[in-house]
């Protein structure tokens, strides 16, 4: 569900806190956090850095100060960060994985490809979506460096406004800025996977409640899947057990949907990927809610002759068989 908005306040000191690590926030600093929270020791994340142990001692300490909050808890085996520490340590890693990708990026346009095409990703359009796009693109323009970066529509959109991606491959957004389009490529369906050895695995006219017996990983918090999981499943099964974990990774789903009665719903172009080995079945059980279609979403006034050839793959790549 949806959370409450924050209060007036708080919204007003995150801005403060934003201006002051923008403003005096130094990238070294990110690269210690992430290390401190690593080895949760400061003279082993000095040693790795290759800084005097109280030349990283003052570093957090001016970090804590700009931000008035302390991130570590010092203790005798060492430094162990607290929860202001582990929301900007999160921040850090995407900040410095974001770098390492556009160096990446940069040294393979120092040599010799001519362009880059920077292309974000939900996990459901890179399994249904990307395979025949990435490998027609790549055989249309095999010097152009194509960077595709994977997360939920709510992270890559704000990148695509930002002028960061050139298109977005989501579900439908409920709001695009002025200018911005959608293009609808493929259906998609939701769909109830489990593992081969499910007691209902192979059994028709399902219904939810014959599900009762069965635990759930729970879809990841603000997505489509979970407004349906809780407006359809909840409902039909109030006692059902919940796997307390949410996740959009597929090598973890794969992972969790191996133990002993457990389901998820997923969408039918992801559950094809999940399914391809034969350890993971769809149930035959309907949910009765539909899914948007998978498309891309882009600058629509944008003249890049990539993109506009990038789009043109994507239409004839795109899947025409429904999910």
């Amino acid at each position: 569900m949806t959370p409450p908005p924050a209060p007036a306040a708080d919204s007003g000191l995150a801005a403060v806190l934003y201006a002051r690590l923008a403003a005096q926030g130094r990238l070294r600093q990110l690269q210690l956090l992430v290390e401190v929270d690593d080895c949760g020791s400061i003279a082993r994340a000095a040693e790795r850095l290759h800084l005097s142990q109280s030349a990283a001692t003052q570093a957090l300490a001016d970090l804590e100060r700009l931000l008035d909050l302390k991130l570590f808890e010092r203790h005798a085996r060492g430094a162990r960060a607290t929860p202001a520490g582990r929301a900007l340590v999160g921040a850090a890693r995407g900040t410095l994985a974001g770098l390492r990708d556009a160096a990446q990026a940069l040294a393979s346009i120092s040599h010799g490809a001519p362009a880059m095409l920077r292309l974000g990703a939900i996990p459901a359009a890179t399994a249904r979506l990307m395979p025949g796009l990435l490998e027609a693109f790549a055989e249309a323009h095999p010097d152009v460096h194509l960077e595709l970066h994977e997360d939920r529509g709510s992270r890559l959109l704000p990148l695509l406004s930002a002028g960061m991606l050139d298109a977005v491959f989501c579900r439908r957004p409920a709001q695009l800025p002025p200018g911005f389009a959608f293009e609808p490529l493929c259906d998609d369906a939701i769909v109830v996977i489990a593992a081969a050895q499910h007691p209902l695995a192979g059994k028709r006219g399902l219904r939810l409640p014959d599900l009762v017996d069965s635990c759930w990983v729970m879809p990841a918090a603000h997505t489509q899947l979970r407004d349906v999981f809780e407006r359809i499943v909840r409902p039909a099964l109030p006692q059902a057990r919940l796997l307390p974990v949410s996740t959009l990774s597929m090598a973890l789903l794969d992972g969790l949907l191996r133990r002993p009665g457990a389901v998820a719903l997923a969408p039918a172009s992801l559950a094809g990927a999940l399914r391809a080995d034969g350890r993971l079945v769809r149930l035959e059980v309907e949910i009765g809610a539909p899914l948007d279609s998978l498309g891309a979403a882009y600058d629509a006034g944008c003249s890049f002759a990539l993109l506009r050839d990038c789009l043109a793959l994507a239409r004839r790549a795109a899947p025409r068989e429904r999910a």
